[in-house]
Formats: structure tokens, C-alpha cells, sequence
């Protein structure tokens, strides 16, 4: 027997559609799916639709009383001069279906409560901060993030689906053969050992061990300044650096600054491996990989290499750089950013709630594993 006060399942308006057509009683379609007979009686006047309008204005005795359709009538397709109604099941779901959507629609919740999180998320999104940060850091937001999406995709909001970062797709980039374009000297370059499937390798052999990504921002051509972005996949934990001029001796000073600061154990423990592009930059693995304390065979990294063209192997600190836009939006020059304000939005990057940490941020993950200590030493070297 149905549960009481159940809805009709699509499979239950097909057993009524089969057993109008072939002349079933009452009180059979009703024990059949399990239902009062006065529920089946209302399903069919209901949902009953006209499938020929007729020349006679007189109205046939099956519409007056049960059936209340011609589906077992065999004149409803020719000689009958009356109009016909038919149960159609497909019509009859759908016409429930949008029934129950809309008598769901309205928020459940005061005005004055979302008028609070209207303003609340509106002030986030001006900030350049995250749906789920915004939710997850007040506690009088009581709704979930989910929620928060759909009441903006229905524009219920100020906030529009369009002030959100990659709602609204973007155009095909554009190439710029003098950037993309990797000469023969650079792939002269013997990386050997340092493959992505070799970086895979790696993966595999040393659990325990986070790999980094690395990659540069990319700018205007007319700026001198650019930011590298170096993440830590797994902790979501990015480490943001401005360069004027960027080239291959200050990409190993900044390395370095970061060895001294933390010491070469903690250094391999924190970056045992990192995964860049074939960028000219990145092309003096040795100088990345070997320490500048102690002595001079002491290995601080491994450094790994993507395919050419294959961004897609790298795709955590691609994803930061797609969050940097926010800050930094293509076709705006960042040679007025400071050291300090990309120090600032490094912060708040990394004081940022994320989904995936269970709702950690990266630096509350960060310390959770290496400790206050060493990341407070990472910062300062910054």
C-alpha cells in the first residue's frame, strides 16, 4: 500500500493511461496503484486534456462521469462530431512537476535576514573575497552556499551571475607567437629525468611529500613587472612574488631568500618537488634545485617540467592565477602593485576558507601540518 498522502509516481499515471484505454474500473486502476479511488478520479479530471475539438456543442456521458476521457473510445479518431479529451501520463507529470516546483518557490527566510545576507554578499563579491569564505566566516548567515548560488543564478540578488568569476565564459585567447613561441635554444635544453611522467614518478615513490606548481601571472607587454605564483596543490597554499624584470637570476634569489629563511630541512620538506612550464625562466633547474647553504652538491628541490603546450598538467597554480585575476584583470597593467600589496592579497588568499580543506583555511591547513613556526618564517621572508 502507498504511503498516505504520497504523490503519483510517473509509473502510476501509466498504469491509469493503460487501464483507461482498455476500460478498467474505478476501483481496479485505485487497487492497482495502491490509492483511494477518489484520488484516481481527481488525477483524471484534473489532468485531462482536449485532443479534438468537436462540431456538436453536445457533450458525451464518458466526460460526465467515470472515465471522464475517451481513451477507450476507438470514434475519438474519426466519425465521433464531439469533443474528445483524452489522459495523456507524459502531460499529466509534467503539469505535477512544474505544480510542485512553483508552489516551492519563495525563500524561507525574514526579510530583514535576507536583506542582511544581500548586503553582506554584495560587499564580499566588491572585496574580490569568495562565495563560500563569505558564508562560512559569519555565523548569522544561515543559509548554504548552494543556496546562496541559486538565489543568485535566479536574480534574486544584487549580486548578478556575471559579477562572478568565470560565470560568464571567455573568448578564445589570442596567441602571441614572441611569447608561446619556445625557440630551438630552449628546447636544446636537456631535462632529462625532469619529464612530467618523471615528476609522475616522483608522485608515486614519495608519498608523504607535496609537490608544488609554479608559474607566472603573465602581463601586459608593455609592464616590467610580473607575479609568480608558486602553490602547494593539496593545502590549496599559494606564495605570491612581484618581480620587476623577471629573469633567471632573481627567479634563484627569491628561492634562496625562501632556503635561508626556513633552512635547508625545512625547505625540502615544505618544496621537494616543483612542476613548471618550459618558460626561459624556469630553465636553470640547477640553480632552482641546488641549496645556497651548506655545500654546494646539497640538493634543496627537484625541478619538473610540463609537456609544451600542456598548461592542463599543472592546473592548481593555473587556478590560482585565474583567482589573481580578480585582483589583476587581463589588460590592466600591475607595474603600480607594490611588494606590499601583493604581500596583502597573499594574506588574504591564504586566510581564506576553501570547500575542499573542510572549510580550513590554507593557512590554518599549512600550520596544522608544519607548525606556526615555519609559517610565520614564510611569511616574513615574503
Amino acid at each position: 500500500m502507498r504511503e498516505k498522502n504520497a504523490h503519483l509516481r510517473p509509473e502510476d499515471r501509466r498504469i491509469i493511461k493503460h487501464c483507461l484505454s482498455n476500460k478498467e474500473k474505478l476501483i481496479d486502476i485505485a487497487s492497482a496503484i495502491g490509492c483511494d479511488p477518489t484520488t484516481i478520479s481527481k488525477e483524471i479530471r484534473r489532468n485531462r486534456v482536449i485532443y479534438k475539438e468537436g462540431r456538436n456543442k453536445e457533450k458525451c456521458k464518458s466526460l460526465i462521469r467515470f472515465p471522464y476521457t475517451c481513451n477507450h473510445c476507438p470514434l475519438k479518431y474519426g466519425s465521433c462530431t464531439l469533443t474528445t479529451y483524452i489522459y495523456d501520463n507524459e502531460k499529466a507529470q509534467y503539469k505535477a512537476d512544474s505544480l510542485l516546483i512553483s508552489s516551492r518557490k519563495g525563500l524561507d527566510i525574514t526579510k530583514e535576514e535576507f536583506e542582511y545576507i544581500d548586503k553582506k554578499i554584495k560587499d564580499g563579491i566588491d572585496n574580490k573575497d569568495s562565495i563560500y569564505n563569505i558564508v562560512k566566516s559569519d555565523d548569522s548567515i544561515t543559509v548554504s552556499v548552494p543556496t546562496i548560488y541559486r538565489w543568485i543564478s535566479n536574480n534574486l540578488m544584487t549580486v548578478k551571475k556575471h559579477n562572478l568569476p568565470y560565470a560568464v565564459t571567455y573568448k578564445v585567447r589570442k596567441k602571441d607567437k614572441e611569447k608561446y613561441d619556445y625557440s630551438s635554444k630552449n628546447n636544446k635544453i636537456d631535462r632529462n629525468n625532469r619529464t612530467f611522467i618523471d615528476y609522475l614518478s616522483f608522485r608515486m615513490t614519495s608519498p608523504g611529500l607535496y609537490a608544488s606548481q609554479i608559474d607566472f601571472l603573465g602581463t601586459i607587454k608593455s609592464d616590467s613587472k610580473d607575479i609568480l605564483s608558486l602553490i602547494i596543490p593539496e593545502l590549496h597554499f599559494p606564495i605570491l612574488k612581484l618581480f620587476d624584470k623577471p629573469d633567471q637570476n632573481k627567479l634563484k634569489e627569491f628561492i634562496d631568500s625562501l632556503e635561508k629563511a626556513l633552512g635547508l630541512r625545512d625547505f625540502y620538506k615544505i618544496f621537494p618537488a616543483i612542476l613548471g612550464d618550459r618558460d626561459p625562466i624556469f630553465n636553470d633547474f640547477e640553480s632552482i634545485e641546488r641549496s645556497c647553504l651548506g655545500n654546494k652538491d646539497d640538493i634543496r628541490c627537484l625541478m619538473f617540467y610540463c609537456d609544451p603546450y600542456q598548461s592542463s598538467q599543472k592546473p592548481y597554480v593555473e587556478n590560482i592565477n585565474k583567482q589573481l585575476r580578480k585582483y589583476f584583470p587581463k589588460g590592466y597593467s600591475i607595474d603600480r602593485f607594490t611588494d606590499d600589496e601583493i604581500k596583502t592579497i597573499n594574506i588574504i588568499l591564504l586566510e581564506r576558507k576553501v570547500a575542499s580543506l573542510g572549510g580550513l583555511s590554507p593557512k590554518e591547513a599549512f600550520i596544522k601540518i608544519y607548525g606556526k613556526e615555519i609559517y610565520e618564517k614564510l611569511i616574513e621572508a615574503l
